[in-house]
């Protein structure tokens, strides 16, 4: 009893410690700082990216953010401490925001069903509440951390592993089963393209694809577009091999392109989109299937028209001093609105009268209410205890006053949605009763900054809001309470897309149930890359090419969505092997990487294959032993023994640059952080990180340096610090030693640092080899 005391101990030490720092970054829903006492608290990184936590018990299990707690919510108090310690802890990690809030919301669920200290129970039962979770993934992160800080015995380790579903090792019909299961039904295909035909109509005249008169009932500015975006997302995952939450939401606002090119005395045209890069890749040209050139861009065009209301007011939230002419850009007011409004387009406007122009009130008799001492206000009482006045919003001047009233129509008009209680009053009018347009119009800019960030779901990429592909209202995509005043942000965009083709436990509707068809129709997101995968091997085309169409780094990964046993796979084996003709084929259009690879593999005698990278090529079999090389750089091959780099390669050098840049701010987040001095983890990291870093600065130099030849392959040997250097037209390899500074000192100086106010030197002392941070 006494052993497991002491582990409780330590916990209230721990918190002890832990309560002893500031709470930075962390807010209250309100906006106030946050105590370790609240229950939902939001913390923003000095990145600007929010994450919200919850610390509640299961009384509210659908609880948000914005919900209201009372203390029949709260976990008991020790609970909630070692829950928010964890957070705390978590937060520091150089993970992606999902992640951490998984860490902490699956550690508060383990806890919630254990209902007693994890100190305090017993084996079975800390196992047995495990086997019960649905989801335990992220646990062994919670159970890691309480036994770094001595929080928990090391004999206590329950198994938080699950037997995979691994279908690659059955046979016969129950293997050929098991891989049809992640593949799309075809019957909902059918019922998806029955759809988009119906959501976005052919042209009238094919041969006038600017005559969009046929979709003029369709696109109005406060029609529900939510259909309209699942097919155009849709038919971009069944055009090429995508990563929908990841890649698709990132596309910036374009039409197919196309190039001739001539094969055999034939023409042949390839289509494509200009398309950001994830996993490492830079942006690139993503090739879209022939087949699907047509309806991907019907639907890109109707999505580009549909979506520019959104665009004029990103522009406008961004700079509302700008003439209404650039604000407009290419959405064009109907003529009824330009001569009701008579405005001067290289003005500045409100944003009521851009509302006006952008049609949101088209179906109205476009009156707001105002207060009684409003210049120009119409009287239209009824009853004498309940005065209204009114004034066209046409009419409408900066310091004129709103009047808001719960439950008024004007009030529901004047936003698009409706106004019945305190909740929408503060959403849409800051909580005021009186408010001029001015301070309506300032409300909604300050509000809508946030959606307008352009980051994706995982906070991993962004696009420039004005500029994307996908830009909505919530008028467009909410199926429910929503302004059209108010922007969709793109880290929202996949999570429509996912709950509106797949079936949830909630009685959301699916597009499939809104268009009358099966309640059993769903699509996985993820499904659409398996289907396109297969649908590229059935057709015949080597792995390789479909590993380069998909933004794949290796074939391995590839064998995983083609949907054949091992026994088909072992038939086709050669494709991954890159016969050499199929390699020179796919030379020529990558273009001085492989070449330059190509050339090596002479010099050298390299019989093996080798694969591109971000910043050079890999010269392990990657078909035979998979890569094991792992590393906190952006550039994951960098560093590694097997990834050969190319003297004076501009693209690979301004890469690495980069790299360099954030690793050094990474550097100085860590060596700043509170507890750096007490941390033995976080030092030890340090001390790695700062000797891979000015390895990492080394290549760079080498690379750029004008006494190697243009051309020359450079090879990073991290254990004895060498580089070998080969010249392509010679075949002959000569040793670079470097000269590095000492980790351990550096790490000393760094910590000297911590304990000095004001004192740069020490700074200088371990950050002057990588130079200024």
């Amino acid at each position: 009893m006494n052993t497991l005391n002491r582990y409780v101990t330590n916990q209230h030490a721990y918190i002890a410690e832990k309560k002893k720092q500031p709470l930075l970054g962390f807010t209250t829903p309100s906006g106030k700082q946050a105590t370790w006492e609240d229950i939902a608290v939001t913390f923003t990184s000095n990145k600007g990216i929010s994450i919200n936590l919850l610390f509640n018990n299961d009384n509210q299990p659908y609880a948000k953010i914005n919900s209201t707690f009372s203390d029949k919510d709260r976990l008991d108090e020790h609970t909630h401490n070692l829950l928010f310690a964890f957070a705390l802890d978590v937060l520091k990690e150089n993970i992606s925001k999902n992640n951490k809030r998984d860490k902490v919301t699956n550690a508060k669920k383990f806890l919630i069903a254990l209902d007693e200290n994890v100190t305090s129970s017993s084996m079975d039962e800390v196992q047995k509440t495990i086997d019960e979770m649905r989801y335990i993934q992220p646990l062994s992160a919670f159970f890691k951390w309480l036994k770094a800080h001595k929080m928990l015995s090391a004999s206590v380790s329950p198994n938080l592993t699950r037997e995979a579903n691994d279908t690659r090792k059955k046979s016969g019909d129950d293997a050929i089963e098991a891989e049809n299961s992640k593949l799309p039904d075809e019957k909902a295909l059918l019922a998806l393209g029955a759809i988009f035909y119906d959501v976005i109509p052919p042209y009238q005249d094919i041969k006038n694809k600017e005559n969009t008169n046929s979709w003029a009932a369709l696109n109005h500015p406060t029609t529900s577009q939510l259909d309209s975006y699942v097919c155009t997302m849709s038919a971009l995952a069944m055009s090429s091999p995508n990563r929908a939450a990841a890649e698709q939401v990132l596309l910036t606002k374009q039409r197919l392109k196309d190039h001739n090119e001539v094969v055999n005395n034939n023409i042949n045209t390839v289509y494509y989109l200009n398309w950001r890069g994830s996993k490492g890749y830079k942006d690139y040209q993503n090739h879209i299937n022939a087949e699907m050139a047509e309806s991907l861009d019907r639907a890109l065009h109707y999505t580009a028209l549909v979506t520019e209301p959104a665009r004029a007011l990103a522009r406008f939230y961004q700079n509302p001093n700008l003439s209404l002419k650039k604000v407009l850009g290419e959405f064009k007011p109907n003529a009824k609105n330009l001569g009701a409004l008579k405005p001067n387009d290289s003005k500045p406007t409100n944003l009521v009268h851009l509302g006006f122009l952008l049609g949101f009130y088209d179906d109205s008799d476009g009156y707001a209410r105002v207060t009684c001492d409003t210049k120009g206000a119409i009287d239209t009482t009824k009853r004498k205890d309940y005065p209204v006045f009114i004034k066209h919003i046409t009419k409408l001047l900066p310091l004129d006053k709103l009047e808001i009233k719960s439950r008024c129509p004007y009030a529901s008009l004047l936003v698009g949605a409706a106004v019945d209680g305190k909740k929408q009053l503060s959403k849409y009018f800051n909580g005021q009763t009186e408010m001029t347009v001015a301070e309506f119009q300032n409300h909604y800019i300050t509000i809508n900054q946030q959606a307008m960030s352009g980051y994706n779901r995982a906070k991993t990429k962004r696009v420039d809001y004005e500029q994307a592909l996908f830009t909505y209202t919530e008028k467009q995509l909410n199926t429910q309470q929503a302004s059209h005043f108010l922007l969709v942000p793109i880290e929202s965009l996949a999570d429509f897309f996912d709950k509106n083709i797949k079936k949830a436990k909630n009685s959301y509707k699916t597009i499939f149930e809104r268009h009358s068809f099966s309640t059993g129709f769903e699509i996985t997101p993820h499904q659409f890359r398996h289907w396109q995968n297969n649908y590229l091997a059935n057709k015949g085309l080597p792995h390789l090419l479909i590993t380069m169409l998909s933004g794949r780094k290796n074939p391995e990964q590839t064998l995983t969505y083609i949907h054949t046993t091992d026994a088909q796979n072992a038939s086709v084996i050669s494709d991954i092997l890159y016969e050499k003709e199929t390699e020179e084929e796919v030379q020529d259009k990558v273009g001085k990487r492989l070449q330059s690879k190509a050339q090596y593999d002479d010099a050298t005698d390299n019989l093996s294959p080798t694969f591109v990278n971000e910043v050079g090529f890999c010269t392990q079999d990657l078909t035979l032993t998979p890569c094991t090389y792992m590393t906190e750089f952006e550039t994951q091959c960098t560093l590694c023994s097997s990834s050969c780099h190319i003297a004076h390669d501009k693209d690979a050098i301004e890469l690495l640059n980069k790299d360099l840049t954030i690793q050094k701010h990474n550097l100085k987040q860590v060596q700043e952080a509170i507890n750096f001095a007490t941390s033995e983890g976080m030092q030890q990291w340090y001390e790695t990180h700062y000797q891979n870093t000015c390895m990492l600065k080394s290549l760079i130099e080498v690379l750029s340096d004008d006494s190697i030849k243009k051309g020359a392959i450079v090879r990073f040997l991290t254990r004895s610090n060498v580089m070998r250097i080969t010249d392509l037209e010679t075949k002959t390899v000569t040793e670079h030693k470097l000269s590095l500074p000492d980790a351990k000192e550096a790490l000393q100086a760094a910590l000297a640092a911590t304990t000095q106010t004001n004192n740069d030197s020490a700074k200088d002392n371990f950050l002057g080899f990588l130079g200024s941070v």
